[in-house]
């Protein structure tokens, strides 16, 4: 019985030892995993890190590269803005109106009197071969000069010329008579026709 005592205290005994060395042997894979999963935890912050990291400067090439968008964006519409397109519209000959052109406005004889400069008042004359002058009127192409003994302007007893100046210089043939007043008139005309008289002027010949 005491032999049989002590084989079962022996055989527990080596069954404990045994239970410990496997129990060692069986925590030792366990104590391996732990190191590992640290390595992948430590690992993965490290890239983590290195992703945080990385981000801001992808967000700082991001903002300058849409500034740079920005920038090139507001240059082109400065660009537009002072070189705008030139637009050009052509209408085919068949769609543009005629032209209608005005009717030619009808010629009209002058309307106004010419004004008398010399002589006139009565002034004497030094010459029985005067030169008469006087103002241009709008519309005048001639003038028609008129002078007379007769205040009236009589028949018969006026004579008269045409010049297509301002002035006109007797001649021979109209030679004044010494020592008399005469009147004189003048008017503006065209092809559509005179114009009024000029008020009446006089003058004194001189004696022989």
């Amino acid at each position: 019985m005491a032999a049989k005592k002590t084989n079962s205290k022996t055989k527990t005994a080596t069954n404990s030892v045994v239970g410990r060395v496997k129990n060692i042997f069986a925590r030792k894979p366990s104590v391996k995993s732990e190191a590992q999963t640290s390595k992948k935890t430590a690992a993965k912050r490290k890239a983590q890190t290195k992703e945080t990291r990385a981000k801001p400067k992808e967000g700082k090439a991001k903002r300058s590269a849409n500034g740079n968008v920005a920038a090139a964006a507001a240059a082109t519409a400065v660009a537009v803005k002072k070189k705008p397109p030139s637009i050009t519209i052509t209408r085919p000959e068949a769609t543009r109106p005629p032209v209608v052109l005005p009717p030619p406005r009808p010629l009209e004889a002058p309307i106004g009197a010419p004004n008398i400069l010399l002589p006139k008042d009565g002034a004497p004359i030094t010459s029985l071969l005067p030169s008469l002058r006087w103002m241009y009127v709008g519309g005048a192409t001639r003038y028609e000069v008129e002078w007379s003994q007769d205040a009236h302007f009589g028949r018969g007893h006026s004579v008269s010329l045409v010049s297509p100046q301002t002035a006109v210089t007797l001649e021979a043939p109209n030679e004044l008579k010494p020592g008399t007043m005469y009147k004189w008139r003048v008017r503006g005309g065209n092809d559509a026709g005179w114009g009024p008289w000029s008020p009446p002027e006089s003058f004194r010949s001189p004696e022989k």
